[in-house]
């Protein structure tokens, strides 16, 4: 198993860099192939989603598009990767972070109802009780 890490995954989608984006694919390449297995840690996607949100300003449907194909090859593991669907579901459809939404999800699996949070966004899903005190 080896680490892959933020970079790898921006240079594959962003196709941005002479040297590094064309390494980048191989690497994808021999994932898909099965050459190597790869683990991607969940800090990793949130600073992939914060660089392709934020500085690339790309949508949150388009970010979803490309990701979830790297992350659904079955040579990718993942902590939590049985989520991903429903995290980057809501992270769309709901319209909040990808960390909130990982929350959310995570909360469901944990069978968890409520949560301490100012943070509005979690009012969205009637299933959980947002506490401020």
């Amino acid at each position: 198993m080896i680490f892959l890490d933020t970079n790898i995954i921006l240079r594959f989608i962003l196709k941005d860099h002479p040297i590094y984006s064309p390494k980048a694919e191989t690497i994808i390449e021999k994932i898909d192939k099965g050459i190597v297995k790869v683990y991607i840690s969940w800090p990793t996607i949130l600073e992939v989603v914060f660089i392709l949100q934020n500085s690339i300003k790309l949508p949150k449907k388009e970010i979803t598009e490309k990701l979830l194909p790297i992350f659904h090859l079955e040579n990718v593991n993942l902590e939590h990767g049985k989520l991903l669907d429903n995290i980057f579901g809501y992270y769309v459809d709901k319209n909040i972070s990808l960390t909130d939404a990982y929350h959310v999800a995570l909360m469901e699996k944990k069978k968890v109802k409520q949560i301490y949070s100012f943070d509005q966004d979690f009012d969205k899903f009637s299933q959980i009780k947002r506490l401020e005190g």
